[in-house]
C-alpha cells in the first residue's frame, strides 16, 4: 500500500486557504499540515476547511503546526522532524492584490511600474524557507506561489530555486481552451494548449485582449491535432478570453490560482504523468507547460521549440513586467522605466537588488510604500 503523502502548507491566507480547501474536498489521502505563525488563527482557519469538506462527504487530515520563516533554525528543526512529501508556500510580505485597494488613480500611477518591482517583498521569505529545507536535509519538492517567475530562478544561483511555481501562465490556459473550443466548435476536452510566456501576458491578456507586443508562444491542439495559426487566428482568441470567457477578477477571482496551485500539488503527490502549466519549474524565468512525472519534471516542449527559444521568450518577456534580466548570480535588474516610476512615486531609488540584499530593500520598499499610501488616506 502507497504511503500517505504528507504535504505542508505554510500560509493560510485567500491563497493558502482556498488551496487548503481544494485538497481537503479531493478525496485523496493525504495528510494535510498548514504552518503560520498564529496557530490560533490557522486552527480556526483549518477548523473551516474540516468543516466544509464534511459537509462534502470528505474527511481530511488537517494538522496545524507553528512555524516563522524569518526563523530559520526553528524552521528547519520542525521541517526535519515532520519530512514533509511537499512544501506549498503560500507567503509574501507583498500580496499582488494589495496596491489594488488604492484609489483608482493612485492604483493606475504605480501599476505603471509593473509587477516586478515588488521582488524584493516576494523573495524574503521564500529564500528563507529554503534556506531551512537545506539546513533541514530535506529533498521535499518545493511548490512556490510567491512570484515564482522571477524568484525561482534568482534562488538558482544559490541552489535554493523551488521545484516550481504556480498560478500565472496557469491562469490564462482555462481561458485559452474555453476560446478555441468555441472557436472550433467542439468539445472543450479535445482542446490542449501548450503556452508559454512571462507573468505579464498571463495578467495582461486576459484583462486587454492583447498581449501588448509581449513574446509569447502558443501552440492549440485538437485531439492532438495541431491547429495551425491560419486555421485561427491568436489575436481572436485572446479576444474571446477578455470578451465571451471573461471571467470575474482580483480577489474574487483568486480560486483560478488557487486551483492551478492544487493541480500541481495534485500532480506531484499522486505521482502520476501529467502535464500542467507553472512559472519557475527547475529554475528558470517564466512560465511553460511543465511534465511532472513520478520521475521528476521537465518543460513539455512542442517539435518546433527548443528550450533555449522557450527561455527567451521568457526573458524578453519579463522586461515588460519590469524586469531587465535576472543574472546568473541571482542579481534581479529593473527596468529604467519601472526604476523611475518607482523613484518618482516612492522616492525608491533600486536599479537592481543582489540576493543578499533582498532583506533590507524589502524593509526600504515596504516602508516608502506605506508613506505613498497615506498620501491617499
Amino acid at each position: 500500500m502507497q504511503d500517505r503523502v504528507k504535504i505542508l502548507i505554510i500560509g493560510h491566507g485567500v491563497l493558502g486557504g482556498a488551496v487548503l480547501d481544494f485538497l481537503s474536498q479531493s478525496g485523496r489521502p493525504y495528510d494535510l499540515h498548514v504552518g503560520a505563525k498564529d496557530v490560533q488563527r490557522t486552527s480556526l482557519r483549518a477548523n473551516l476547511a474540516r468543516h466544509t469538506a464534511l459537509n462534502l462527504g470528505h474527511h481530511p487530515t488537517i494538522e496545524v503546526m507553528p512555524i516563522d520563516l524569518m526563523n530559520i533554525e526553528a524552521t528547519a528543526e520542525r521541517l526535519a522532524a515532520l519530512r514533509p512529501d511537499i512544501i506549498f508556500n503560500a507567503t509574501t510580505l507583498h500580496s499582488w492584490w494589495v496596491i489594488t485597494q488604492l484609489p483608482p488613480d493612485a492604483y493606475q500611477q504605480i501599476d505603471r511600474a509593473r509587477g516586478g518591482v515588488w521582488t524584493p517583498m516576494h523573495l524574503v521569505l521564500v529564500r528563507r524557507l529554503m534556506r531551512a529545507v537545506r539546513e533541514a536535509g530535506l529533498e521535499s519538492a518545493v511548490v512556490n506561489a510567491s512570484y515564482p517567475d522571477v524568484t525561482n530562478a534568482a534562488l538558482a544561483a544559490e541552489g535554493l530555486s523551488p521545484t516550481i511555481g504556480i498560478g500565472n501562465v496557469a491562469n490564462a490556459v482555462p481561458g485559452i481552451r474555453l476560446a478555441a473550443a468555441h472557436l472550433l466548435d467542439c468539445e472543450l476536452k479535445a482542446i490542449d494548449v501548450r503556452f508559454f510566456t512571462q507573468h505579464y501576458v498571463s495578467y495582461r491578456m486576459p484583462r486587454t485582449g492583447s498581449t501588448d507586443g509581449a513574446p509569447y508562444y502558443l501552440a492549440i491542439y485538437r485531439e492532438g491535432q495541431r491547429i495551425r495559426p491560419e486555421e485561427m487566428s491568436h489575436d481572436v482568441i485572446f479576444a474571446n478570453v477578455a470578451g465571451r470567457f471573461r471571467r470575474v477578477g482580483g480577489l474574487k477571482g483568486e480560486s483560478v490560482t488557487a486551483s492551478s496551485a492544487t493541480a500541481v500539488l495534485r500532480s506531484l503527490a499522486d505521482r502520476v504523468d501529467r502535464v500542467v502549466h507553472a512559472p519557475g519549474p527547475l529554475g528558470l524565468v517564466g512560465g511553460y507547460p511543465v511534465r511532472v512525472a513520478p520521475t521528476g519534471i521537465s518543460i513539455d516542449l512542442p517539435e518546433d521549440l527548443s528550450l533555449d527559444d522557450a527561455v527567451e521568450i521568457n526573458r524578453r518577456c519579463q522586461q515588460y513586467d519590469g524586469i531587465e534580466a535576472v543574472d546568473s548570480d541571482g542579481t534581479v535588474r529593473f527596468t529604467a522605466e519601472s526604476a523611475e516610476i518607482m523613484r518618482e512615486l516612492l522616492a525608491y531609488d533600486c536599479e537592481a537588488m543582489a540576493l543578499d540584499e533582498c532583506e533590507d530593500r524589502a524593509e526600504e520598499l515596504a516602508a516608502k510604500y506605506a508613506e505613498y499610501r497615506r498620501r491617499f488616506q
